[in-house]
């Protein structure tokens, strides 16, 4: 479980446990192609995230997922998406959430993206991001936060 108590004490599991996720390093994004979002480090040391929530939990849980995303290079009215993703434990794709998208005509744009939902037991979350420009895009930055209840 994450930090947040024991599902076992009641008064703990009204708490959600709470993690931040952030990416400094660079990613080219190649257009019309959906991109796994890896982070660079978890707020409490973790290094080369890509599962947010669920690696823990087996009884499943809630989450709530809040991302935000930073591209530069973006050809003037590209669209972006932005999407949460539901892997089963050997990484294959369990459920893809719908959507967010948007268009940015300046070149270099931030975006956001939130979802929230029940995740079954032995399934995680990671996120999705893709551009639909002419060229390559790089996303510069990425930071998500993500709460999480038992089940």
């Amino acid at each position: 479980m994450l930090a947040g108590g024991s599902a076992a004490d009641p008064e703990d599991a009204a708490m959600p446990g709470h993690h931040g996720y952030q990416k400094d390093t660079a990613l080219i994004l190649a257009p019309r192609q959906w991109h796994d979002l890896r982070f660079d480090r978890r707020d409490d040391g973790g290094t080369g995230v890509r599962a947010l929530a669920g690696t823990d939990d087996s009884d499943g849980l809630l989450y709530d997922l809040a991302l935000g995303v930073t591209l530069a290079g973006i050809t003037p009215g590209t669209e972006v998406q932005l999407r949460a993703v539901e892997f089963a434990s050997d990484g294959t794709v369990f459920r893809e959430r719908p959507v967010g998208s948007a268009v940015h005509a300046v070149g270099r744009g931030r975006f956001t993206y939130a979802w929230k939902d029940a995740l079954e037991a032995g399934l995680w979350v990671g996120v999705r991001v893709a551009q639909f420009g002419r060229a390559d895009a790089h996303l510069t930055a990425a930071e998500a936060s993500v709460l999480v209840w038992p089940r």
